[in-house]
């Protein structure tokens, strides 16, 4: 009899109701037609939501970055476990990705394809038992911040746990080690890192577990080799991963496999590249050169360094000459050309500057993709600077009396800063904040290592960002801070003056030309 506990075979919402349950599984199609939670079948303590469904399905929702009281909570219920981790995924995809959004779509003006590598996650296996509980832990840390829901990050750390062991395992099994689903679980465990990761006082651990994860599924990407990257949920998984460890080789200039001919072109046979792929090519060639400039400093005889000096700024030239062909290649498939500085939303009625651009609210894959961009005008331009300096002091009959006018790190730099309110807006949700930490910390570790007195507005523009994503619960400038201890290749304490700044003005070769010198040498 329906309504008899111990009796009827419906789910617990019809019982309830004293309605009759047509017993679908895993929500029953009552529920689901009438807008109603449906609290499962199995009689087991569980989480549930406990939040009115205002539309006609079984899913939990919650108002997006509300902070109100978490949608999840402790009841003697029957909801299964299936049940609870299907609303928690849904809660967290809807925090996840921008408003309205269950993926963000190719570019709507060029054809730029950037999907992020969640989208592939919804696609894959997630009764996978080391993409599971990567997931979960993922969803449930960024339930718990968003919702101050403690018992949901402590349930997110155990699962963080079993998901280090299941991949531990993994990859001594040399069947599962090539499946999407591995791969996948390795991308969400750099991200828990980034996001949610240790507490602990060494200033560098987050950066290096990030790093050690990244490097960790930059492996798993080998082992399956370029030919086994092809299939659509692969490919994905693959520009992902290629960016996430082009951007480590960068921090860490070293460059990596990504950088050779197989992996620039075998990937890329069944389909070919778009824009945003053709910038990752160019992105890769960074590491070589800052590692090139690393070796140059470390040469003892004088000659050779300035010969491979010479050499590293012609490389440079070469790589800026090709970056400026993508760009006009850009540029020119848009309706009208693009400008080289941005203004943030709040600037837009201020008319004293001029040559200003602002994204379009539904174009984020253009907006991503000029961030990166400008990072990369940013370290290359940067690298040429210094190293044009370096043989002007010395030689200078071997170098022209000055850089052409583009090779302006600080312009690009200040264009990244001027785009960061775009990507942190309460409505792109997590997505827009993953992305622009890397031009996030590229423009503030360059304006805290340069002399330039221009440059305090912007650090000041770009320290404002990262405190108001800490009070949002997103402590992306810690893992920045992180990081950066974790890969600058020279020992600086924590107990110097300025750590951050200092580590910064190693990092960019110490030598960064003020803005009253470069306008000095165009007089």
């Amino acid at each position: 009899m329906v309504g008899v506990p111990g009796r009827s075979k419906g789910c617990k919402t019809c019982r309830k109701r004293k309605k009759g349950c047509d017993l679908q599984q895993p929500f029953c199609g009552n529920c689901i037609r009438g807008g109603l939670i449906c609290e499962g079948y199995a009689r087991q303590w569980t989480f549930i939501a406990n939040e009115p469904v205002p539309r006609g399905n079984a899913t939990a929702v919650v108002a997006r970055r509300s902070p109100a009281k978490s949608p999840l909570t402790f009841l003697p219920d029957q909801l299964n476990r299936t049940a609870f981790e299907t609303q928690s995924i849904s809660i967290f995809f809807d925090l996840y990705f921008p408003a309205n959004e269950r993926q963000v779509p190719k570019s709507s003006t060029v054809g730029l394809d950037f999907r992020n590598w969640i989208t592939v996650v919804q696609k894959l296996d997630l009764e996978d038992v080391a993409l599971r509980p990567a997931l979960l832990a993922f969803c449930l840390a960024r339930i718990g911040v968003s919702h101050k829901d403690q018992a949901a990050r402590e349930q997110a750390i155990k699962l963080y746990g079993t998901a280090l062991k299941e991949m531990n395992l993994r990859i001594r099994d040399n069947r599962r080690i090539h499946t999407d689903e591995t791969l996948a679980a390795g991308k969400l465990m750099a991200h828990y890192e980034m996001f949610h990761g240790s507490t602990s006082p060494e200033l560098k651990t987050r950066g290096t577990n990030w790093k050690a994860h990244t490097e960790g599924v930059t492996m798993l990407t080998q082992v399956r080799g370029p030919h086994g990257l092809t299939s659509e949920n692969a490919r994905l998984l693959f520009k992902d991963s290629r960016l996430s460890a082009v951007i480590t080789a960068i921090v860490s200039r070293k460059p990596n496999f990504f950088a050779t001919t197989p992996w620039r072109t075998l990937p890329f046979e069944s389909k070919p590249k778009d824009l945003s792929d053709e910038l990752h090519d160019i992105m890769a060639m960074i590491p070589i050169l800052l590692e090139e400039s690393d070796l140059i400093h470390a040469c003892q005889d004088d000659g050779v360094a300035h010969t491979r000096r010479i050499r590293l700024l012609h490389q440079c030239r070469a790589t800026d000459h090709t970056l400026r062909k993508w760009f006009a290649d850009l540029s020119s498939r848009l309706p009208s050309p693009l400008p080289s500085v941005i203004r943030t939303p709040a600037e837009q009625n201020d008319t004293s500057e001029h040559d200003c651009f602002s994204f379009e609210s539904s174009d984020h894959m253009l907006a991503i993709t000029l961030a990166l961009y400008w990072s990369t005008c940013t370290l290359l331009h940067g690298l040429i600077d210094m190293t044009f300096e370096s043989l002007r002091s010395s030689s200078p009959t071997d170098v022209p009396r000055r850089l052409p006018d583009h090779i302006d790190p600080h312009r690009s730099a200040t264009s990244i800063s001027r785009s960061i309110g775009y990507f942190i807006r309460p409505e792109m949700g997590l997505w827009g904040v993953q992305l622009i930490g890397f031009p996030l910390g590229v423009a503030l570790m360059y304006f805290l290592s340069s002399e330039d007195a221009n440059a305090d507005e912007e650090r000041r523009r770009l320290s404002g960002n990262v405190a108001a994503l800490s009070q949002m619960g997103l402590s992306l400038g810690t893992f920045l801070t992180s990081l950066q201890a974790a890969t600058v290749p020279w020992f600086v304490t924590d107990e110097s003056e300025d750590p951050w700044r200092t580590r910064s003005r190693l990092w960019f070769g110490g030598n960064i030309r003020p803005q009253a010198r470069r306008d000095e040498d165009q007089r």
